[in-house]
């Protein structure tokens, strides 16, 4: 899987990683057994990482820089986004309110002709 560096830590060899999927945040763990992070490991860097479920969170492992620096402002423009809807739905609840719409199958605007009688003759 692809995601952007969030906000990481070399001190303590760790990371967290927007998944491309815009599924769950990846949480990458250097202490793990095997687990290593490359130098320049930092916010905004694309990497390449493979992923799995963990009791509660992803887990990436044997993350690689892809292009350094490639989204530097990401985390900063998350954040802001956040605290904008925050207010926006603070003034009206109702905007953070979905509404599914089922969809049903098409019809068939037009029918199967029905097979023509075979002739016996």
């Amino acid at each position: 899987m692809y995601g952007v560096v969030l906000w990481s830590d070399h001190g303590q060899n760790r990371a967290v990683i927007w998944c491309e999927d815009h599924g769950d945040l990846a949480y990458y763990d250097g202490e793990l057994p095997g687990a290593s992070m490359e130098p320049g490991f930092d916010p905004g860097d694309l990497v390449r990482f493979d992923v799995s479920e963990g009791r509660r969170m992803r887990i990436a492992s044997n993350p690689r820089v892809v292009a350094s620096d490639q989204y530097p402002s990401l985390a900063g423009d998350l954040r802001r986004e956040g605290a904008r809807l925050t207010t926006t739905l603070s003034r009206d609840p109702a905007l953070g309110q979905s509404k599914v719409i089922p969809l049903a199958p098409r019809r068939q605007a037009v029918q199967a002709a029905p097979k023509p009688k075979a002739s016996n003759g």
